[in-house]
């Protein structure tokens, strides 16, 4: 009988996946964690920079509070024989107000300097305590400078602290926290002191003129710090 041999074939040898589908399947995974990595980073960059600008509008707010002081105490310097007292006096509270409201969250926030909960609460009593001062200020139209104090005088008196505040603070919004209602308010006092429109009209285009004058210190401030960035 004849012997019958089986030839049992060999197996085949799995097929090598090439390099480059190695690299492929290896890619992502190792891209991932790059990717986060540098998404944490600049997440990490931006509330430094967060931080350090409300830290700087901290330093700013005793500057801001000796200004209105300093300006109120000039003012009734100036018109103490020509205007009544109890107006003068009325207005000098209210900026007085202003002034201790300021240093109050001065004195909160400055216990802890780099705290960002802190820092951010001061930044929204700072905008609403300016929003405050700027209608006082205003308000010294009316309450504060003698009736001969001329167009001049008028324009100055609301435009020029306005131009130093937005000097001082460094920050459009804030800026525009105190512009807005010193330059409204001062505008419709003077309607209702003298009824010159002239003079209303002045105190609205000086109030142009130092919101663009912020605008424009705003956005030299961001390209300069794009700048160094670069």
């Amino acid at each position: 009988m004849a012997a019958r041999l089986r030839m049992t074939p060999a197996p085949e040898a799995p097929e090598r996946q090439p390099d480059d589908a190695l690299q492929t399947s290896e890619t992502p995974s190792a891209a991932t964690p790059a990717h986060a990595y540098l998404a944490r980073l600049a997440a990490l960059h931006d509330e430094a920079a967060e931080t350090a600008h409300l830290a700087n509008l901290l330093g700013r707010g005793p500057l801001i509070a000796g200004l209105l002081g300093l300006g109120a105490l000039a003012t009734a310097f100036f018109s103490i024989r020509s205007v009544s007292p109890i107006s003068l006096g009325t207005w000098l509270i209210l900026v007085t107000i202003a002034v201790a409201a300021i240093a109050r969250s001065y004195g909160q926030a400055i216990e802890a300097p780099f705290d960002r909960a802190a820092l951010k609460t001061f930044a929204r009593s700072l905008s609403a305590i300016l929003l405050y001062a700027g209608a006082a200020w205003g308000a010294g139209l009316f309450l504060a400078l003698p009736d001969s104090v001329g167009l001049a005088g008028t324009i100055a008196f609301t435009a020029t602290v306005s131009a130093l505040a937005a000097g001082i603070l460094r920050a459009r919004d804030m800026a525009f926290s105190f512009l807005v209602p010193a330059t409204a308010v001062g505008a419709f006092c003077t309607l209702m002191r003298d009824a010159n429109l002239t003079d209303a009209l002045g105190i609205l285009a000086g109030g142009l003129l130092v919101a663009a004058a912020a605008v424009l210190l705003d956005r030299l401030m961001t390209a300069a710090s794009r700048a160094e960035l670069n």
